[in-house]
């Protein structure tokens, strides 16, 4: 008897151990298999910031979390150039950025920065989601290894300086800071301006200091990185319609089981076409909002413009071999 009453004793106390031990516990969360780091140069509350979170949201979720992609936004792991460069040699996974930069890697792709080449959003999401955009990026993931996932128009792009441009003789040998890429530095150059490659984390100091006379860019972008803070007269100039790639490092893509490369590329179309559907209307709101914060705007004639840059056109497609992709943009 006294036996059996030390048995349940000690059944009952390792019971009441095992309990104990567990309370406060929480159960340990299963570690993805995979997990990527996804960089860019872009305030996380920006619309495209959102876009890259919600990409990396997507893949976790389809994935059952056996893939996790952890975004490191505001130029947190390097410039916008770093960044491409990190996708070739490994120390990065996933970025965005736009056509300037990778044309360091492959020519081809400045197609999408080819000034006046575009007349509006519809027709330039219409060529990257084309048998043109697949051409392109498909020569981008041959030279350089980088994989484009998804592709969007961000939008118009103005000058913004410190005294108004009315006309294209305004901008003449003003120091007006552009994307370190030959579209850009050829389009100043033949409207008359100096342009002056300077990185875009080193724009705004630069723009203060008297470095440059102004810079470029679309009206979502000046506004988010206050831009309007350094100079206050936009120019609607319209003379390139930037778009961004979200891109892959190839090795790392290819090295996806199949099932991962189908979620990473749903994701990524999903994500980037939700943004890009924004992004007109995103614009159009973002310069309503530069002009309450004081930003005055001209909209001088482009005629001038365009026919100041038209032999660009020809120059850069023989030199690119990419005629037929010029040719073919302008039927669509």
């Amino acid at each position: 008897m006294a036996s059996m009453i030390r048995t349940i004793r000690y059944t009952a106390l390792a019971a009441l151990g095992i309990a104990i031990a567990g309370i406060g516990v929480a159960p340990r969360a299963e570690a993805a298999d995979k997990t990527m780091r996804f960089g860019h140069m872009w305030p996380a509350s920006s619309g495209w910031g959102q876009a890259a979170q919600h990409f990396a949201d997507l893949v976790k979720e389809r994935s059952g979390g056996k893939l996790e992609i952890r975004v490191y936004p505001d130029g947190q792991l390097g410039s916008e150039r770093e960044n491409e460069e990190g996708l070739q040699v490994g120390n990065l996974d996933v970025t965005f950025g736009g056509p300037g930069v990778l044309t360091n890697f492959d020519p081809k792709i400045g197609i999408f920065d080819m000034p006046f080449m575009f007349r509006d959003y519809a027709q330039a999401n219409a060529v990257m989601d084309g048998p043109i955009g697949a051409k392109v990026f498909e020569s981008l993931r041959t030279h350089a290894g980088i994989r484009v996932l998804a592709s969007g128009a961000q939008g118009f792009r103005y000058i913004l300086t410190k005294k108004p441009i009315n006309s294209i003789a305004d901008l003449k040998n003003l120091k007006i800071r552009v994307p370190e890429a030959e579209t850009f530095l050829k389009t100043f150059q033949l409207i008359g301006a100096n342009p002056v490659s300077v990185p875009w984390g080193e724009t705004y100091m630069a723009e203060q200091s008297g470095v440059v006379d102004g810079l470029e860019g679309v009206p979502e972008v000046l506004l988010n990185f206050k831009m309007y803070e350094v100079a206050k007269s936009a120019a609607k100039t319209n003379h390139i319609l930037a778009t961004l790639q979200l891109m892959m490092s190839d090795k790392v893509y290819r090295a996806l089981p199949a099932d991962m490369q189908k979620i990473v590329d749903a994701a990524a179309k999903e994500a980037w076409n939700a943004q890009r559907d924004a992004a007109q209307k995103g614009n159009e709101q973002a310069e309503a909002q530069l002009a309450k914060l004081g930003v005055k705007f001209t909209s001088p004639d482009l005629k001038p413009f365009q026919a100041a840059v038209q032999p660009f056109w020809s120059e850069w497609a023989a030199k690119t071999g990419s005629s037929d992709l010029v040719e073919a943009i302008q039927k669509l």
